[in-house]
């Protein structure tokens, strides 16, 4: 084998490792932030102005 083909295969697998790693990654991970899930200050103000 060629060392050029080597080297290309080389660079081919760690960019499907990283490319895997990226995706296993997004999906472990939530989008939505769980500290702001229940939030209270949205209704707090809500509230506030139909009060005033």
């Amino acid at each position: 084998m060629d060392l050029q083909t080597i080297i290309a295969y080389g660079i081919g697998f760690v960019a499907v490792v990283y490319v895997v790693h990226i995706i296993i990654r997004q999906l472990n991970k939530s989008e939505v932030d769980p500290k702001c899930d229940d939030c209270p200050v949205p209704d707090i103000m809500d509230k506030k102005k139909n009060s005033d």
